[in-house]
């Protein structure tokens, strides 16, 4: 213990005659890590110390227990998040047991319990990571030896006198009924379960920061802790959410951010260290790096060099924090996605999407060459609403790849139809934009392949329309996917950029063919989408991409041409869309103007299909 400071106990007075409902001041973060409290100060790395001076305030606060109302903390393996938490939820109760009357001072009835949450992804394992080192902390501290007993009758909680508890749990909603929980924890944000119907980490969340508020409003706590394991989680959104509020305090560690560059020098007092691109994977020259402005570049040590080399997804998510799109993702190189885009882009500047947000076709977007299309249909069956994928592409030219010729394959539109809440996808309606497409806008689409419940009727339909058409299932086989993403990787792929509203009622839009490319993940036997997520869209395109790629008949009158095309390089004689093979067709400005087609009716009664029961 330390000796008597008169500085000290001179501050400390006047701070208690400031504060009275105090019977003595709190520690500062500094001095809680110190001898006279959890005696663990020379242990904690000093990117943690700054983090939690940041979090709990530099300066003791006789109104609140911390800077902050909410924190989030995330990053790699190995950072320190277990440290902090182990470290957070002592100093509330410190503070609390500081009060002469905590029950009094926050506003609750005498004999109220006062709780502080520990959530983890089961009550076992709240029980045995970040519970135990708590219960550790508090056991081996001088300061909590004298002054706050722990009820030895109780293993699996922590209660001191006065009714303040520590207890763990899951992210089961009955877990928190009946306190009153002024601090709380989630633990391990991004591996709680999560079904279509419930993400548990977020409803964990709401509860708990649900109960802090009502009852305490700014003076309670809460912190979230964990990897952050894919781009689209629970981890991911608070994230977002937390850096635009001003109560809140956020942080994203590398492992060598926690651990701190002293480690990672060279002789000469340099870094150690390269430079790498998160989005394209790949190793940057460090004088390139040191001209380029891109948040995509990050500074790594070279001891994590061989990490990177040889599973850059893992190095990312594990070492720097980053996370995929999805868990396992099956399009690493999601950069590839966006220069297919580009390059339509590119292709047809000065075009808009050929599909606008109404779901209607572009007044412009009519046929201006004779090549053969495909076209695929996927339907989607969901609690939440049925939705189709529709998708038509054709082959622009061929290219050599390594010696083998393969087609340049450019989507000529992908369409997203959402059935409104309770109602069906009338797949007539889907037959109708077909028949539009080719019988007003022009387009030669040889064939319409389906892949679903209750195609036959379907695809009768369609051949006595003199459509070719043939069954294609993207759940069953992995071909088409890994055609698709072949394509993306050697760029010889493009499509038009398309944003969709994914929900009736929502405010925000969102580009699909991105986010479902990018949160494809591999399932080992399948490709699939998150629990929340949806591919209808991108199961259209890769459906469509099997058939070009299989069937050499649509590659007969276009040319070839030796590797991969830049963003124009490949563009017909006037450099827009599908203009280099067939004739020379008119001018945009010359075509007449057929108008965007009328919407798809919802007949009832007519081609509607169900999945078996």
């Amino acid at each position: 213990m330390s000796g008597f400071d008169p500085v000290r106990a001179a501050k400390e007075l006047a701070w208690l005659k400031k504060n009275p409902e105090f019977r003595e001041r709190p520690a500062s973060l500094l001095e809680f890590l110190g001898e006279d409290y959890l005696n663990i100060e020379s242990g904690v790395r000093e990117t943690i110390k700054e983090i939690l001076s940041e979090i709990i305030g530099h300066d003791v606060s006789g109104e609140r227990l911390t800077a902050y109302s909410k924190a989030l903390i995330t990053g790699g393996i190995g950072i320190g998040k277990t440290t902090i938490a182990s470290i957070v939820l002592p100093y509330l109760c410190h503070w609390v047991l500081c009060l002469k009357s905590p029950q009094e001072f926050l506003g609750l009835l005498p004999g109220s319990r006062i709780a502080f949450m520990q959530m983890s992804t089961s009550e076992e394992q709240a029980r045995e990571v970040v519970f135990g080192d708590i219960k550790a902390r508090i056991k081996h501290s001088p300061w909590f030896r004298d002054n706050a007993q722990i009820d030895p009758s109780f293993k699996n909680q922590i209660r001191f006198e006065g009714d303040i508890w520590i207890l763990p749990g899951d992210s089961s909603e009955t877990t928190f009924e009946g306190y009153n929980i002024l601090g709380g924890i989630v633990d391990e944000m991004d591996s709680h379960k999560v079904t279509p119907n419930r993400d548990y980490a977020q409803a964990g969340y709401e509860t708990i920061h649900a109960r802090i508020t009502s009852r305490f409003q700014e003076r309670g706590f809460v912190l979230l802790i964990g990897q952050m394991k894919k781009a689209d989680g629970f981890a991911a959104r608070m994230f977002e959410e937390y850096q635009a509020d001003p109560e809140a305090y956020t942080a994203r560690l590398t492992i060598w951010e926690s651990l701190g560059w002293h480690r990672f020098l060279n002789p000469d007092g340099t870094r150690d260290s390269f430079w790498y691109d998160t989005k394209r994977k790949s190793f940057v020259p460090k004088g390139i790096a040191e001209e380029l402005e891109t948040e995509n570049l990050i500074e790594v040590p070279n001891v994590y060099r061989r990490d990177f080399e040889n599973n850059p997804e893992k190095a990312l998510r594990d070492l720097a924090g980053i996370p995929p799109a999805v868990g396992d993702p099956f399009i690493g190189l999601t950069h590839k996605i966006e220069e297919a885009r580009d390059r339509w882009k590119a292709r047809n500047s000065g075009l808009t999407t050929p599909v606008a947000l109404d779901g209607k076709f572009e007044k412009w977007f009519t046929a201006r060459d004779s090549l053969k299309r495909v076209m695929h249909i996927d339907i989607g069956y969901s609690p939440h609403g049925d939705a189709a994928g529709l998708a038509m592409g054709h082959v622009r030219e061929v290219m050599d790849i390594d010696g083998e010729r393969k087609p340049y394959i450019v989507f000529d539109m992908v369409m997203r139809v959402k059935a409104p809440p309770g109602r069906e996808i009338m797949i007539g309606d889907l037959r109708r934009i077909v028949y539009h497409l080719r019988d007003d806008l022009g387009f030669r689409i040889k064939k319409v392949s389906l892949d679903g419940f209750q195609s036959t009727d379907t695809l009768q339909q369609l051949r006595k329309r003199r459509f070719e058409t043939e069954l294609v299932s993207v759940d069953r086989s992995m071909l088409p996917y890994s055609d698709l993403r072949d394509a993306l990787y050697e760029n010889r792929i493009e499509f038009p950029e398309y944003m969709v509203y994914m929900k009736h009622g929502d405010i925000k839009k969102v580009e699909i063919v991105y986010k479902e490319l990018s949160e494809l993940e591999d399932k080992g036997n399948k490709i699939d989408h998150p629990a929340l997520g949806s591919k209808d869209v991108a199961d259209a395109m890769a459906g469509v991409t099997y058939t070009l790629m299989g069937d050499r008949s649509y590659r007969r009158t276009v040319r070839d041409i030796s590797s991969a095309p830049s963003a124009l390089s490949a563009t017909g004689t006037d450099g827009r869309m599908g203009l280099g093979a067939g004739p020379r067709m008119p001018a945009l400005g010359n075509l007449p103007s057929l108008g965007a087609p009328p919407p798809p009716r919802m007949m009832p009664g007519i081609g509607v299909v169900r999945p078996p029961s």
